[in-house]
């Protein structure tokens, strides 16, 4: 298939991003990327993300569709219920599939040039821990060193090659995401980023990263904590440990 005409999919999960989703969907659109479209993955956002989305959308003429979920069930499984409907409406055909934020904390103006490097690579990790990257100016130094020592000690505990093992701005090949298990992904949050670089890794994809800077989110505020970031480490610390397996061949009967 001519690489011009390989459909992109750009995955974005959404709760009370009514502020941004307009702004994300204009830059995405403006790229003049052929064949693009993307797909909302919407918790029933109580500032009617969804319905401002599709509105705006048909009144433009852009490819969205809008995938809305009754609850608000976590960035992790808003992915993988997104990309799983991706993967069945490509129905065995190739296509790329971009993860990637509704704040605009991820710039749309870096997409062309990640998914040109699908040429040569598997996955293509927007990362602001190689030479080039890095984050937002106006951010504090403890939000700063909050991110990156969070990224330090995932990297170190998990075993991970990539630099920026916890970006979620990352662009694939389709088969890349047929191949995950996706009944070894428990993280609903933050850990889910860490568990999908593990299976890129361990599958033998080939990985890039290509430097962005992580700007800071149009509206509300940062989700990220050191609670979000102790639970996303101990939950890979069982993953690799392989306690839950472990707990339930042990437990009588089983």
């Amino acid at each position: 298939m001519d690489a011009d005409r390989i459909p992109v999919y750009v995955v974005v999960p959404t709760y009370n991003e009514a502020q941004s989703i307009l702004v994300l969907l204009e830059e995405i659109f403006d790229l003049g990327i052929e064949n693009i479209h993307v797909l909302i993955v919407d918790d029933n956002s109580p500032d009617s993300t969804a319905k401002v989305a599709r509105r705006y959308a048909y009144n433009n003429g852009f490819s969205v569709a809008i995938l809305d979920r009754p609850t608000k069930k976590g960035l992790g499984s808003a992915y993988v219920e997104g990309f799983k409907e991706v993967i069945q409406g490509l129905d065995g055909e190739e296509g790329f599939i971009v993860q990637m934020d509704a704040d605009m904390s991820h710039s749309p103006s870096y997409l062309s040039s990640m998914i040109d490097l699908l040429a040569t690579n598997d996955v293509v990790v927007g990362s602001r821990y190689c030479q080039g990257g890095g984050s937002d100016e106006k951010w504090s130094l403890y939000r700063k060193g909050l991110s990156a020592g969070g990224n330090w000690a995932i990297q170190f505990i998990s075993g991970l090659k990539v630099n920026d093992c916890t970006s979620g701005f990352k662009v694939f090949k389709s088969q890349v995401l047929k191949d995950i298990c996706w009944d070894e992904i428990h993280c609903s949050g933050f850990g889910f980023q860490i568990e999908i670089a593990m299976q890129c890794e361990s599958l033998g994809f080939t990985i890039q990263e290509y430097p962005i800077i992580f700007n800071d989110r149009v509206s509300g505020d940062s989700k990220m904590s050191i609670g979000i970031v102790l639970e996303a480490i101990f939950k890979i610390i069982f993953g690799r440990l392989k306690i839950f397996k472990i707990i339930k061949f042990m437990k009588p009967g089983t």
